[in-house]
Order: C-alpha cells, then sequence, then structure tokens
C-alpha cells in the first residue's frame, strides 16, 4: 500500500484508540455518548459538527485501509478468514458512511429549525449495526494477529463481539434508549475501553511491522511461522527459536 496512505491509516487507528479512551472517561463522568457531532440526544448545529462529520468518513476510510491490507496478508493462510475480514470490514465502512449521512441530514434539519422526525431511530439503527461490523471485522482479522501479532492482541480481539451483543441485549430489555445513541451503561463502557486498547495496539503492530504493508510481501514470509533467526549457540550447534 501507498507510504502516505499506511502513515495516515496508522495516524488514525491511535486517534480512534484516544476517542475512545476520552469516550469511556465522558461516561465514566456520568455523561451521555459522544459520536461525531452527536451529543446523547443532541446534535451541535455549528461549523465543528460539520467538520467532525468530515473527520469521521475520512478516519474510517483510511482505518478500513489498514485492516483491508491485514486481510489481503491473511489470505496466504486463510483464505476464508480473509474473505470475512474483507466483507465484514466493507460492512462497517458502508455503516459508517450511513451514520454519517444521517448526522448530515440531523445537522441540516436543526439548522433549518425543524424536527429530526424518525432519522433519530434510524441512526441507533445504523450505529448498531456499525459496531457490530467493527467488532466482527477485528476477530475475523484473529488468524492474521496470531500470526503475525503478540498473543495479548490475538485474545483480545475476542472481546469486542460478546461486549457488543451485551450492550444490544440491554438495548432491548433493559435499558432502552430513546436518543439516537446506545445509553451509557458498563457494557457500553467496558466496549468502548476494549476498542481503545485494541486500536492503540493496532498502531503499534502497524508501526513495529511496517515492512509488511509498505514493502512488497514475498509469499513464502506469509507462510513461514513468525520465527526469530538469530542463531543461538547451544552446545556448539545453532539453533532458530
Amino acid at each position: 500500500m501507498p507510504k502516505s496512505l499506511f502513515y495516515i491509516g496508522t495516524g488514525f487507528c491511535l486517534f480512534l484508540a484516544l476517542s475512545a479512551a476520552a469516550a469511556v472517561g465522558q461516561q465514566l463522568e456520568g455523561g451521555p455518548l459522544s459520536f461525531a457531532a452527536l451529543r446523547g440526544n443532541l446534535i451541535l448545529a455549528t461549523g465543528a459538527a460539520a467538520w467532525s462529520i468530515i473527520v469521521a468518513l475520512l478516519a474510517g476510510l483510511a482505518i478500513a485501509a489498514i485492516l483491508v491490507r491485514m486481510a489481503a496478508l491473511l489470505a496466504a493462510r486463510n483464505l476464508f478468514g480473509a474473505f470475512l475480514a474483507l466483507m465484514s470490514v466493507c460492512a462497517a465502512t458502508l455503516s459508517l458512511a450511513w451514520v454519517l449521512v444521517l448526522q448530515a441530514r440531523m445537522l441540516m434539519l436543526v439548522r433549518g429549525r425543524m424536527g429530526v422526525g424518525n432519522i433519530s431511530e434510524m441512526h441507533f439503527a445504523a450505529f448498531m449495526m456499525l459496531g457490530w461490523f467493527v467488532a466482527l471485522s477485528l476477530l475475523a482479522l484473529r488468524p492474521y494477529f496470531r500470526i503475525q501479532a503478540s498473543r495479548f492482541l490475538s485474545a483480545l480481539v475476542f472481546l469486542p463481539l460478546p461486549v457488543f451483543v451485551l450492550i444490544v441485549i440491554q438495548e432491548l430489555f433493559l435499558t432502552s434508549s430513546a436518543a439516537p445513541l446506545p445509553a451509557n451503561t458498563p457494557a457500553s463502557k467496558v466496549f468502548f475501553g476494549v476498542v481503545a486498547m485494541l486500536f492503540f495496539a493496532i498502531s503499534v503492530h502497524c508501526i513495529r511491522h511496517r515492512h509488511l504493508f509498505i514493502e512488497p510481501t514475498n509469499l513464502r514470509d506469509l507462510l513461514e511461522p513468525r520465527v526469530d533467526r538469530a542463531p543461538r549457540p547451544i552446545g556448539g550447534v545453532a539453533f532458530d527459536s
């Protein structure tokens, strides 16, 4: 992938990690959930809100490019997982675009001093779809993280999907939210905390293994297990670790 796109995507991964951590802090203080131009059930009818929608779209596209590259690297070992990751990332990108289009429409209605009507319910459904496909994309990329990354990262990708299912169950049966965003619950705090840790670890992984993303990758390097090639003499004989 182009070097500029790689560094932009890695920077946006770190930006997403910091944003998710800030969302956790805001929820711990009792504040509502925020996303792009929305603050709970309020939309900020300012120029900053419009810019936040644009930045969120650019961030989503750049991060999707990083995840698609991971899926391409995974294809040599696990073709089904690569296709699943590719479809999940594409679905998450489309869901993000739909969420931001709804926010832009809500922003125009608020500026025109009109009610948003049923757009809030549509936004809520689209936001839940976005969370589902993001969690599914991370889980589908677990074979890549198991091969190329640490055991901690490959284990951490299991958490977002069951935690998000718990959020859905709470919204259906316990604390249903009338706002365009889910209610502030312990499950939402855990979800955004895990997302923050995951994308911070992904940004660190991308920097450490940038040759996999920027340079042409040899198929043999993808098929062989990740080992340390430094010889370690034991009793006069060198072994690979």
